[in-house]
């Protein structure tokens, strides 16, 4: 079924089409053509379909590096397919995710540096008349709101050259930016197998607020706080194995331990 839609509705070649099983949700296969590949979603809610695409849109009109929205024949972004399901295709975001092995115990400082500059552009973003995504659950900052990504793992952090680029924006939402800066440091810089990078954290904090003193001096001491509520609302709405909520679990006793010594 889903060959004859990107066929008929796309005039996509297609060579094979494989399920994604890196995805949690199991809505995500990889669509390879003749010269190149794509990533097609399967979303079950129209609202956040149309989210979805016109959040990319914005972000490639802004000169972002994230995946591109490809248009069907009716120069749509997406097509609704039978039981009320729709499904939207994605350019393939070339470059390697953000991470460390056995001989890269922490992300160098030019990653740091950039993606905290990535970070802090994607924040400039405000209005969220069009995209209309949901607000987060949790916070009463309620400053400095703006776009989210709200998923910031390694995973979903991609390195091209001197680019880095975002995927799997599924997650967004419309918030206190201090929100992303927490996730992000509470992923990439506290973990239960790897400890605390606090030099790291520092670097990236340095690095996002740069002589904007009088905001860092603001929000610094809101960012534990923050980390902690997302931590906690992730635990309370998933299911996770044992070790996936063990590791949670370590990561918030670290955070609460720690993140104040970065200031």
């Amino acid at each position: 079924m889903l060959e004859e839609v990107l066929k008929n509705k796309y005039n996509l070649d297609v060579n094979r089409i494989e399920k994604n099983e890196e995805s949690t949700v199991g809505n995500v296969y990889m669509l390879y053509c003749k010269n190149s590949k794509y990533v097609v979603k399967i979303y079950s809610e129209v609202n956040h379909t149309k989210s979805m695409v016109n959040l990319h849109e914005m972000l490639n009109k802004n000169n972002f590096y994230v995946p591109k929205t490809i248009k069907n024949i009716e120069n749509q972004g997406f097509t609704e397919i039978k039981n009320r399901s729709y499904i939207v295709i994605y350019s393939f975001l070339e470059g390697h995710k953000i991470t460390w092995n056995k001989t890269k115990i922490n992300l160098s400082d030019e990653e740091i540096t950039m993606l905290a500059k990535t970070l802090r552009k994607l924040h400039n973003l405000t209005d969220n008349s069009i995209i209309k995504l949901p607000q987060i659950p949790f916070g009463d900052y309620k400053k400095r709101q703006s776009i989210l990504h709200f998923d910031l793992t390694k995973q979903n952090i991609f390195i091209n050259n001197d680019k880095i680029g975002f995927i799997d924006f599924d997650d967004a939402k419309f918030g206190e930016a201090i929100c992303d800066i927490a996730i992000l440091i509470a992923n990439l810089f506290f973990s239960k197998t790897r400890g605390v990078n606090l030099e790291g954290a520092k670097k990236f904090i340095d690095s996002y607020y740069l002589d904007d003193l009088q905001l860092k001096n603001e929000e610094i001491s809101k960012i534990k706080d923050y980390g902690i509520k997302w931590i906690d609302y992730v635990l309370a709405g998933n299911e996770f194995d044992t070790s996936t909520t063990e590791s949670f679990h370590v990561k918030r006793k670290l955070i609460e331990k720690y993140l104040d010594s970065v200031k």
